[in-house]
C-alpha cells in the first residue's frame, strides 16, 4: 500500500483484465482503487469523499495514478497491455491539472500510448479546459475512454465533442439487454453507432454465461466482468478465460446456425411465392389475385405495389394469417395509399436493377411497428415500370 498524506489514506491496487473476444486474448487491465484509513477498508467513492477541494481531488488522483502504474510495471506479463487507469473529473478540469497527469505517468517509465484513460462521461461538464485538457492528452498518445455510458444522463452528444478511442458501456445497460428483447435487439445498434463515431466498444458487468452470449451477439468488442476474471493484484492469465469464453462461442455458432437453417428456409419459401406473384402480375392477372400465393405464407405481412417514383398504389392487400396489430395508436399510420416510399432502399435497389429481387435488412414498418424486411422487384405491367413489395414479419428467436 502507498500512503497519501491526507486523512490517513494508503492506496493499494486491484487489475481486471479486459478481454478482446476477436483476439481471444487479455489486451488491458482495468487498474481498480484498494484503499484503507487507518487500516479500515474505504471503497473509492468513500475514499475520494474524504479530500473536498479539486486541488486537493487532483493531488489524490495523481497519487492513485502513480501507485497504479507502478504495480502494473511489476506485473510478470504486461508487455502488448494498455493499463486502463480511472481519472477523477477534477484532473481534467484544466490543461495544466492534464499536463502535470502526462508528466506523472511518463516519470514512471510508461509510454502514454500504452495507457487508457477512463472518464465518467455523465459527471463531465464539457468545455473549452476540458476539450483542450482532453486534445492534450490525446496528443501526447494517451487513448480516452468513456466510461460507464447508458447510465444516469447519458449524452451523446459529449460522446462525439470528446472524440473517444473506446467507450465503456455501463453494466446496468448489459442487465437490461439480458431481461429486455427491446433492449437487446438495440444493443448492436448502439455497438454499431459508437464504431461510426470511431470508438470500440467495452462492455462491462460479464458476470453469466448469458451475458457472454449477449456481449457476442452485439459485435462489440471487448468484455470485462467477474466472468472474464476478478480483480486481483495479479489478474488471471488467458490461460484460465478464454475456455470459459471458447465454450460460450461454440454454443452460439451452433444457435446461429440453425437460426440462419431455418431463416433461409423460410425466405427460400417467400422468395418463390414472391416469385409467382410477381410473374402473374406481369402476364396481366390482377394485383389482389396476383398477391395470393404471397399472402398465403404465414410470416408474411403485406404486399404493396408502387410505381416507378416509388408512389403506393392503392391499399396494403394484408395476410389473413399474419397476427393483428395490437396498437391501435397507431392506427393514423396503417392507411398508405399514395404513400410515397422512394427514399427506402427496398424501392431503390429494386429500380436500380428491373427483375432482380432483393431484400432488405431488418427494420421496423411504420406502418405498424412490427420488425420485417421487405421483398421487392422491379416488373413491367403494362409497360410501364412498377415495383412489388411484401413485408415479411422477422421472428425473435427464444433467448
Amino acid at each position: 500500500m502507498t500512503p497519501f498524506e491526507h486523512a490517513g489514506l494508503t492506496l493499494g491496487s486491484h487489475f481486471q483484465p479486459i478481454y478482446s473476444l476477436a483476439h481471444r486474448r487479455t489486451v488491458g487491465v482495468e487498474a481498480l482503487l484498494r484503499a484503507e484509513q487507518h487500516t479500515s477498508p474505504l471503497s473509492p467513492a468513500d475514499a475520494y469523499a474524504l479530500v473536498t477541494t479539486p486541488e486537493q481531488r487532483h493531488a489524490l488522483d495523481m497519487a492513485v495514478c502513480q501507485a497504479h502504474a507502478n504495480r502494473f510495471t511489476q506485473l510478470p506479463y504486461n508487455a502488448d497491455r494498455w493499463l486502463f487507469l480511472n481519472v477523477d473529473a477534477a484532473s481534467l478540469s484544466r490543461p495544466e491539472r492534464a499536463a502535470t497527469l502526462l508528466n506523472t505517468i511518463r516519470d514512471l517509465g510508461l509510454e502514454p500510448s500504452s495507457v487508457v484513460l477512463e472518464v465518467l462521461e455523465h459527471v463531465l461538464q464539457v468545455d473549452e479546459a476540458l476539450i483542450e485538457s482532453v486534445n492534450l492528452l490525446k496528443k501526447a498518445g494517451f487513448l480516452i475512454a468513456i466510461d460507464d455510458f447508458g447510465v444516469g444522463h447519458s449524452n451523446l452528444d459529449r460522446v462525439c465533442q470528446l472524440e473517444p478511442d473506446l467507450v465503456k458501456f455501463d453494466r446496468h445497460l448489459l442487465r437490461s439487454a439480458v431481461s429486455q428483447p427491446r433492449t437487446r435487439n438495440l444493443l448492436p445498434r448502439l455497438v454499431h453507432l459508437m464504431h461510426e463515431i470511431g470508438a470500440l466498444v467495452v462492455e462491462e458487468g460479464i458476470e453469466t454465461e448469458t451475458d457472454v452470449l449477449v456481449a457476442l451477439e452485439s459485435g462489440c468488442d471487448l468484455v470485462q466482468g467477474y466472468f472474464i476474471a476478478r480483480p486481483s493484484p495479479v489478474p488471471d492469465q488467458d490461460t484460465a478465460i478464454t475456455p470459459r469464453i471458447d465454450s460460450r462461442w461454440d454454443e452460439l455458432m451452433v444457435r446461429n446456425l440453425l437460426k440462419r437453417k431455418i431463416t433461409r428456409r423460410q425466405i427460400e419459401l417467400a422468395r418463390q411465392s414472391f416469385v409467382q406473384s410477381a410473374i402473374a402480375l406481369m402476364q396481366g392477372t390482377p394485383f389482389e389475385q396476383a398477391a395470393m400465393p404471397m399472402l398465403a405464407m404465414p410470416d408474411v405481412i403485406r404486399c404493396f405495389l408502387l410505381d416507378s417514383e416509388g408512389r403506393q398504389l392503392g391499399r396494403n392487400l394484408n395476410s389473413q394469417q399474419a397476427p393483428k396489430s395490437t396498437a391501435p395508436k397507431f392506427a393514423p399510420l396503417a392507411d398508405t395509399t399514395g404513400a410515397v416510399w422512394s427514399r427506402r432502399s427496398y424501392f431503390q435497389h429494386a429500380i436500380d436493377q428491373p427483375g432482380v429481387l432483393y431484400m432488405s435488412e431488418p427494420y421496423l414498418s411504420m406502418t405498424d411497428t412490427r420488425s420485417c424486411i421487405t421483398l421487392s422487384m422491379a416488373i413491367e405491367i403494362d409497360e410501364a415500370m412498377h415495383v412489388l413489395c411484401a413485408d415479411v414479419l422477422v421472428k425473435r428467436t427464444s433467448r
